[in-house]
């Protein structure tokens, strides 16, 4: 005969299990899914090996007078302000960079598109102000 106690502690810490997995903050991110903040270096590089590819955006989510003043090359401009208006025409398959002045618009962003399922997302850490200081190229 099986023990009561044991039973109970089973029955237990599978509900315990099943709990928490209800208890999340939404939906659980595809394990896939790459979101992170790297640093202005990598995002050169990756820029560099992403090249001119189709399913390779990069997105400047600065006002559009601070996009005119200056921008990493190939950037599009998606105001931060408008940019969940816009999440639905963007593919969610895609790779993204993302960037700001300070990184604090784009941190705001980079998690819309998290929770939204996009595959592949990175944030220049320190926006455009540490893109300048690292040298790297702006039109």
């Amino acid at each position: 005969m099986v023990d009561l106690a044991l039973l109970l502690a089973l029955g237990s810490i599978i509900a315990a299990v099943l709990i928490s997995g209800c208890l999340g903050d939404g939906p659980a991110p595809e394990r896939d899914q790459v979101v992170r903040t790297i640093p202005p270096a990598e995002a050169s590089a990756l820029i560099d090996k992403m090249g001119q590819s189709s399913e390779f955006v990069i997105i400047d989510v600065r006002r559009p007078d601070e996009f005119a003043g200056g921008h990493i090359p190939g950037a599009i401009n998606i105001d931060s302000a408008d940019f969940s208006e816009r999440l639905a025409s963007l593919d969610q398959d895609g790779t993204f960079v993302i960037y700001c002045r300070g990184g604090v618009r784009s941190a705001v962003v980079r998690e819309q598109m998290r929770e939204a399922g996009f595959r592949e997302v990175y944030e220049i850490e320190g926006g455009m102000n540490a893109w300048k200081a690292a040298g790297l190229p702006v039109t």
